[in-house]
């Protein structure tokens, strides 16, 4: 059995040394300061791989679910087109309160473009290389919450 890396490993990095390490994702996360520095409780209660939120969402103030679509052909047949999807979800007494300054930014478009900065400031992060797609609002079925979706797309081999 061979050693390499796999895709699933540079995702890890990505999550671990990218986004959790990121602090001010984190800050407008919302993230209480008792769990800032523990990756099982942001991986497990604020930024969750899940198709969807199938539990309710009452406990904390912003949480981040992000999941994978089914990749196309891209070109090479032996190169895929993947998609990363995040829903990023905000109760609406937050949605306006990250700017101070205007009263007009949305928590959830920062969010958005906090992690869209992180996946592409640089051409190739922990040898994945992201593009952005597209954002938009979302209808939400949480009551008292706000979502925004990101999609972002990379490339892999098989």
């Amino acid at each position: 059995m061979g050693t390499g890396r796999t895709w699933d490993d540079n995702w890890n990095n990505v999550f671990i040394k990218k986004i959790f390490q990121d602090t001010q994702l984190k800050d407008l996360m919302l993230i209480p300061e008792d769990k800032y520095h523990k990756l099982v409780s942001f991986r497990d209660k604020y930024f969750i791989r899940d198709v969807e939120a199938d539990e309710l969402l009452t406990d904390e103030k912003v949480r981040v679910i992000y999941y994978e679509e089914k990749g196309i052909k891209f070109g090479n047949p032996n190169v895929l087109k993947k998609y990363l999807c995040f829903d990023i979800y905000v109760k609406k007494d937050e949605q306006y309160n990250a700017d101070v300054q205007s009263g007009m930014k949305e928590r959830t478009k920062l969010i958005s473009e906090r992690i869209r900065h992180l996946l592409t400031d640089e051409r190739h992060v922990y040898h994945m290389s992201f593009s952005f797609e597209d954002s938009f609002d979302l209808k939400s079925k949480v009551v008292g919450y706000v979502r925004y979706h990101l999609l972002m797309s990379y490339k892999i081999t098989i």
